[in-house]
């Protein structure tokens, strides 16, 4: 009996041993689906839908028939197109990072938060390097984005891509850190879907280290014939780092409008007391008041000019938008101009809006492409569709009258 009742204790120990061993890598999925839960509901709250409208034109073929074939007779008709991508939140401000290959030619742009609230954004400024953009909505309570250190990433670690993806806000995917470009973008392999372009790479912490800027194009790197289908696993990602440095400058720069005439002075003038234009740049307020190259400015408004950081202090200090006076010589006559000053932009920022979806970045324009300057409306591809139709019917049609003749 107590040979029986000892089989039955240890026989009892090992089912509950085992039964430990195998229920411990259930434990395990059960921890990792949480924290990857936690990971994604810290991050989601700095994850914007921006969306960008403009107005689409297209053509509409009125003539039918053999005469479509010699003849064009179209009708213009426009509709407005919405393109729709990712952002982040920077700060509380309300200012978001974006990318400018979803704004080209917009008329309006919405952001959309993750508690679904839509605010009308307005554009800021551009990298014209990069194509970062920023734009700056009017909400309360908004939650940013925890930025991390890019510096710090190592290469193969493991990320999560959150953003847009066809109109599901937020979408996560995960990935890996495969490389750094020359210019020190991370190389990532990740599904980026549409709407991935503008979105968030954050580390397993939560925290910023980068903007997905383009996707990888497998055109460009095809070896074999056997290849076949485009599978967007790769891209680029603009590290935080350069991100944060880069948004800090366009938001200084929409913070401090300086006055701008666009007039480079000759040194050897200066050296003599004159104040003389060395260049005029093309589009400046300058250039369109009629300043030329040789011109001896005397003047600004009530001001006489003595010196080069005088003048640079006047119109540093002017309203953008202001018309001044300035007075000035040329060949031996004194003539007077009203230029309307406009405002300094720091080298390599764009305050216009973006008019082409492409990227920006030096030397990858061959290998990688912005996923929105692919797109078409559903209406012109309709149109081209139908058209194609029209003319395949018209072919069949000849050749029936062709064999018809000859028979």
């Amino acid at each position: 009996m107590k040979k029986i009742a000892l089989f039955f204790l240890i026989l009892l120990f090992e089912t509950f041993s085992n039964s430990e061993v195998i229920s411990q890598p259930f434990q395990l999925l059960e921890n990792l689906q949480s924290e990857i839960s936690d990971l994604i509901t810290t991050a989601k709250h700095s994850i914007v839908t921006v969306s960008s409208q403009s107005t689409n034109s297209y053509l509409i073929n009125k003539t039918e028939g053999i005469k479509s074939i010699f003849w064009d007779d179209h009708e213009e008709k426009k509709k407005d197109l919405w393109v729709v991508g990712s952002g982040i939140i920077y700060n509380e401000d309300g200012y978001i990072i974006t990318k400018s290959s979803m704004l080209a030619g917009f008329e309006k742009i919405k952001v959309t938060l993750f508690n679904k609230k839509d605010y009308e954004a307005q554009y800021i400024g551009t990298d014209e390097i990069t194509g970062l953009a920023i734009l700056k909505i009017d909400a309360d309570d908004l939650i940013p984005v925890k930025l991390g250190n890019s510096n710090i990433v190592s290469l193969y670690s493991l990320t999560m891509v959150l953003g847009n993806s066809m109109g599901i806000s937020p979408y996560a995917s995960f990935g890996i850190i495969n490389g750094k470009t020359n210019q020190g973008q991370f190389i990532i392999s990740a599904p980026l879907n549409p709407g991935s372009t503008g979105a968030g790479l954050f580390n397993l912490s939560g925290e910023l280290i980068g903007i997905i800027s383009a996707q990888l194009d497998s055109d460009s790197w095809m070896t074999a014939t056997t290849y076949s289908g485009n599978p967007q696993q790769n891209g680029i990602a603009l590290t935080s780092n350069m991100v944060s440095k880069i948004t800090d400058k366009i938001m200084l720069m929409q913070h401090e409008k300086k006055g701008w005439l666009g007039v480079d002075l000759n040194a050897d003038s200066l050296s003599k007391g004159k104040i003389v234009i060395k260049n005029v740049i093309p589009n400046s307020p300058a250039y369109r008041s009629g300043l030329k190259i040789g011109d001896w400015l005397l003047k600004y408004n009530d001001s006489i000019l003595r010196s080069s950081h005088q003048f640079a202090s006047l119109l540093e200090n002017t309203k953008p938008g202001k018309t001044v006076s300035i007075d000035f010589i040329r060949d031996n006559r004194p003539l007077k101009i009203f230029p309307q000053i406009a405002y300094k932009k720091p080298g390599g920022f764009n305050t216009n809006k973006p008019t082409k979806a492409t990227s920006q970045i030096p030397g990858l324009h061959s290998q990688f492409r912005d996923q929105q300057s692919i797109l078409l409306s559903p209406e012109r591809l309709n149109n081209l569709n139908y058209r194609i139709e029209q003319l395949e019917n018209e072919i069949k049609k000849l050749k029936s009258q062709i064999k018809e003749h000859q028979q």
